[in-house]
């Protein structure tokens, strides 16, 4: 899968979580938490990604009715869901009131000694812009955000657009044709996201994102 452009990341704030208790301090850094996260992706310790530089499929949480191992991608896009169901129930949608607005994530996890970092894309009907319909798939462009996890403090970056890919109207997605992927390249710490549609790599579907430096 080649590189492509890189995408920009807005500057914000982040604010830290800095010790056991809920006491919450703002630090000067150029992005913002999402939600209070105490812990990574998952609470039990996890074993060291093997190869971080192979493409892999990205993952996929419902984020209308979470699971309880969908927390983290909840909170990542608390925001964007809370937005969403507010435009849903303004057009007198009832599904909200008992659940979030349709909202769908792709997601991938690098894990390191140190930290772990997600990178995670989210599916709204009023968040995404369609690029094509192929191969049983509709390709969308929806907003990404990286989340850097470092023991009890949690950064979450906006990170442009990236594709996601979700089943045309009625049918069922074949992940062997069409599918997203992800990898991090380790000497250049860039976090890299494409797809695989008709088995072959989707034109414009292909982003690196440098992490910032600490």
């Amino acid at each position: 899968m080649t590189a492509a452009a890189r995408v920009g990341l807005k500057r914000r704030y982040v604010r830290c979580r800095n010790d056991a208790t809920a006491r919450v301090s703002l630090c000067r850094m150029i992005v913002v938490i999402v939600g209070v996260v105490v812990s990574g992706p998952a609470a039990e310790a996890q074993a060291l990604t093997p190869d971080p530089g192979a493409w892999r499929p990205l993952a996929h949480a419902n984020l209308q009715k979470p699971a309880a191992r969908d927390a983290t991608y909840f909170d990542i896009w608390k925001d964007a869901i809370d937005a969403n169901n507010r435009a849903y129930r303004t057009r007198g949608d009832r599904r909200v009131s008992h659940a979030n607005a349709p909202a769908s994530e792709a997601h991938f996890v690098i894990w390191s000694a140190k930290r772990s970092v997600v990178l995670s894309v989210l599916d709204t009907a009023l968040g995404c812009s369609e690029k094509v319909r192929i191969a049983g798939a509709v390709v969308k462009l929806c907003p990404m955000r990286i989340a850097v996890y470092d023991g009890l403090n949690v950064r979450t970056l906006d990170a442009g657009h990236g594709c996601f890919i979700e089943p045309a109207f009625g049918g069922t997605l074949d992940p062997s044709r069409a599918a997203g992927y992800g990898a991090y390249d380790v000497t250049s710490r860039t976090l890299k996201i494409g797809a695989i549609v008709d088995h072959r790599a989707f034109d414009g579907c292909s982003f690196n994102i440098p992490l910032p430096r600490e």
